[in-house]
């Protein structure tokens, strides 16, 4: 197979190329989606398409352009899985200084209060917020911690 020979051009006549135009407006696609829509209704129509891969195709070719410039792309989910993946990291990070909060040191602390001021978004460094500016819970935490 050679490079192109996927690649299929068509020259229609007037009353083709109108009723594709009358398609792409009517179902809001792009003028390739609205001929590849045309293409696959046909050999489906002709018997030369499956009924598995006609409903592949159709529904493939028939999203609108709304829909697909309001679909996420690859990488903007890329994004969010790192976003997650991060805030994942740091949420375990703030329970572990928050199990260990009585026992650091006070530059450790400043350290960390810092860090969860970055992050405030994430409960796990409101806690620590909390604790750092309300010392009373600290001392609730050890009187609790003895029971």
């Amino acid at each position: 197979m050679r490079e192109f020979d996927w690649c299929y051009r068509l020259y229609v006549d007037r009353k083709l190329y109108l009723g594709l135009l009358n398609l792409q407006a009517e179902k809001s696609l792009t003028k390739s989606k609205a001929g590849l829509l045309s293409i696959v209704e046909g050999l489906h129509s002709l018997g030369y398409l499956s009924d598995g891969d006609y409903e592949v195709y159709r529904a493939k070719y028939s999203v609108s352009l709304e829909e697909t410039a309001n679909a996420p792309t690859e990488a903007d989910i890329i994004r969010q899985e790192r976003a997650h993946n991060k805030n994942r990291q740091l949420n375990r990070h703030f329970e572990e200084v928050l199990a260990q909060w009585s026992q650091l040191k006070d530059s450790a602390k400043q350290y960390h209060i810092k860090e969860a001021e970055k992050h405030k978004n994430l409960k796990t460094a409101r806690l620590l917020l909390d604790l750092a500016n309300n010392p009373t819970l600290e001392t609730l935490e050890d009187q609790t911690a003895v029971r």
